[in-house]
């Protein structure tokens, strides 16, 4: 993703969006329904933070132009710098699109109302929107997958979440007793909670039935990982990087007393995901 600081040129865009867009969630792509067509979306990007999309992402999932504005550099700006800002780079602007909780400036001490007073550009200020009584927010969705909630969290998402990572080696267990592993460490993802769960794995341009886990191996070394068995493949792995989507949660993490109650467990899990998956 550019970043718009550095643009050199005003860009002739008519329209924008602004916002963070972690997550890219429902609310956000109501929002981007407000743009025209000659139009372009700003993310706000505060580096060092667990994301549920990394910009990489972010940019796939936005169907407009995007561009990296690193909050680091416009925080302690006043509400007329940021206006002027705009104006400078975006001569053709008619209408600017934000969320009702939008905040800028410093101390964020300006809100989603004062852009009208600032611009001669519409503003156009898009409301809350509720699911199941939760209000859409990328906060709340992050709580929910941490707490393991990851049905609901994809109904607020619009979409399954998903993590990706490089591939690593793992305890070499799972081949020999258990169950065959692909092993992966992330970073900057937010993570699912503690627990077994029924997911896709994406590779080699292909998307497998799976069942993950994530969570401190308590039945073994206790090490933490993430690793995910494809379901009734024998996969030849060659890729570095994989990524896994979680669609719902199976159970939590547990301790079992010898490797024979584990490998009988998972034989459960790979069921239970199966059904979910309807393979």
């Amino acid at each position: 993703m550019k970043n718009f600081l550095s643009m050199s040129k005003s860009l002739e865009y008519s329209s924008v969006a602004i916002g963070k867009f972690d997550g890219v969630h429902i609310a956000h792509k109501k929002l981007f329904k407000y743009l025209d067509d000659n139009s372009c979306v700003l993310v706000i990007h505060k580096s060092h933070s667990k994301f549920l999309t990394p910009l990489k992402i972010r940019e796939k999932l936005i169907s407009k132009p995007s561009y990296k504005l690193p909050f680091k550099d416009i925080h302690s700006w006043d509400g007329e710098r940021f206006a002027d800002f705009l104006d400078k780079k975006l001569p053709n602007l008619k209408r600017i699109v934000v969320g009702y909780d939008f905040r800028f400036g410093k101390d964020k001490s300006y809100g989603a109302d004062d852009l009208k007073s600032l611009f001669k550009a519409e503003v156009l200020i898009v409301p809350e929107i509720k699911i199941e009584n939760l209000p859409l927010h990328s906060s709340i969705i992050r709580e929910l997958i941490g707490f393991g909630d990851i049905k609901l969290a994809n109904k607020l998402l619009g979409r399954n979440y998903s993590l990706e990572g490089g591939v690593i080696c793992g305890q070499n267990l799972g081949s020999k007793e258990l169950y065959p592993t692909i092993n992966i460490k992330t970073q900057s993802f937010v993570l699912p909670g503690n627990g077994v769960y029924a997911s896709f794995t994406h590779f080699k341009s292909r998307v497998f039935p799976s069942v993950s886990f994530v969570g401190n191996r308590l039945s073994t070394d206790r090490h933490f990982s993430i690793e995910t068995h494809i379901l009734d493949k024998n996969i030849e792995l060659e890729e570095k990087t994989i990524q896994i989507e979680f669609v719902d949660k199976i159970r939590d993490n547990r301790h079992f007393e010898n490797l024979s109650e584990l490998k009988h467990q998972i034989s459960l899990d790979i069921k239970n995901a199966k059904d979910i998956l309807n393979t």
